[in-house]
């Protein structure tokens, strides 16, 4: 884990000092690098321009959090937050299906975006 902590810092040196300027010389890198000059041009540019896609990868973080549920919970101090969670989920179901439509609204609603588009 030490090794980690010290190589990352040195390669986001070297990215920045080095390889980003290369990058940005680069003809067909141009175009990408004029459009994504800010962090959050950047997250749209790698997302391909398409908020179905950003919706997806958004769904896949709140996903992998759930997943890793019981191991961050523990280390917050609550080692049974997992189980309070489907406590509550055992006494009311419809919040469950309340997110699933919520869910399903925004990804039709993206991808009907996207395709009005074309």
């Amino acid at each position: 884990m030490l090794w980690l902590i010290l190589v990352v810092p040195g390669a986001l040196c070297a990215y920045f000092m080095f390889l980003r300027p290369v990058l940005h010389a680069i003809p067909a890198l141009k175009s990408f690098y004029a459009e994504a000059d800010t962090f959050w041009g950047k997250v749209w540019a790698l997302m391909g321009r398409s908020v179905t896609v950003l919706w997806g990868l958004f769904l896949t973080g709140i996903g992998t959090v759930f997943q890793w549920l019981d191991p961050i919970a523990t280390a917050l101090g609550d080692p049974d937050l997992k189980a309070q969670v489907m406590e509550a989920l055992k006494d009311n179901p419809q919040y469950l299906a309340y997110v699933m439509m919520g869910i399903s609204a925004i990804t039709i609603a993206a991808r009907l975006r996207s395709v009005g588009k074309t």
